[in-house]
């Protein structure tokens, strides 16, 4: 197996790692962030800020950034694009994270349970759940076209 096949399988393996945290963040961490009482808030806040750059942070920017070198690194087999709208729904998780997500953990972090800004932060994850979603099926369709006989 050469480095690009390589190069796909381990991003196969980073992107569906990361189609499991997201949508398990979209539809019960983020929701549960309601449940948390006022006074428990921030100290909740900073908890859970503490324990994600490992299994969240680190892998999901991974997973933003890994497909702009899909680009150069595909297979053969792989057309430019599907690797270019790969890199889309990437930059497109990007920005949402940068723009949207992290000014709203911080508003939480700062001025504790506020539920217009959780609701917020539910309501703009969906765009980045989509992108990693639609990483996911370009991921798997040039699986297929880099390891299926043509």
């Amino acid at each position: 197996m050469d480095f690009s096949h390589g190069f796909l399988l381990f991003y196969m393996v980073l992107i569906c790692y990361n189609l499991g945290t997201i949508w398990f963040a979209q539809i019960v961490v983020y929701p549960l962030f309601a449940k948390v009482g006022p006074s428990d808030y921030v100290i909740y806040h900073k908890f859970y800020s503490s324990r994600i750059p490992l299994p969240i942070i680190i892998p999901g920017f991974s997973c933003f950034l890994a497909p702009i070198a899909l680009i150069f690194l595909r297979p053969e087999s792989v057309p430019l694009g599907l690797a270019l709208a790969n890199a889309a729904c990437g930059l497109l998780g990007l920005w949402v994270t940068v723009a949207l997500e992290i000014p709203r953990h911080d508003r939480l972090e700062r001025g504790g349970k506020q539920p217009e800004v959780i609701q917020e932060l539910i309501r703009y994850n969906w765009p980045r759940t989509f992108s990693i979603s639609g990483s996911a099926i370009f991921t798997v369709a040039m699986l297929l076209m880099a390891f299926l006989p043509a």
